[in-house]
């Protein structure tokens, strides 16, 4: 096989590849873009459903409202609010409650352990 043909073969391999890790047994409703209501009426953000993913990846609260945060992946990760008081890092099976108490506005959030892999989002504090 000359080098075109092999590059096609790699570059197919590797297609077929990303295409099985982009798959997840998690419901639809868990990759919901929704925040989802907890018993206590605080609102859920999933980290790690589907990847290396929060799930919703848009969030939008009121001051002071309680965020419960639930690592269902198999990683540990953080939720980091860059720049304020927020950075909470849960093991996979882990919960954390975030009371925030932030301004008015839009915050970007990462996973500070995969941020390079798109573990990103917005935390929208609605006045």
């Amino acid at each position: 096989m000359d080098r075109t043909g092999s590059a096609l073969v790699a570059l197919l391999a590797l297609t077929l590849i990303g295409a099985a890790c982009g798959q997840s047994s998690y419901s639809s409703a868990a990759r919901s873009s929704q925040p989802t209501a907890s018993a206590s009426g605080s609102l859920t953000l999933q980290q790690g459903a589907g990847g290396f993913v929060f799930s919703p990846p848009q969030l939008t609260v009121k001051q002071g409202d309680t965020v419960s945060v639930s690592n269902v992946g198999t990683a540990a990760h953080t939720f980091t609010v860059s720049g304020q008081s927020i950075d909470i890092t849960n093991d996979p099976g882990q919960t954390t409650a975030v009371t925030v108490d932030l301004p008015p506005g839009s915050y970007p959030f990462i996973c500070r352990f995969h941020a390079q892999l798109g573990m990103r989002g917005t935390l929208t504090v609605a006045s």
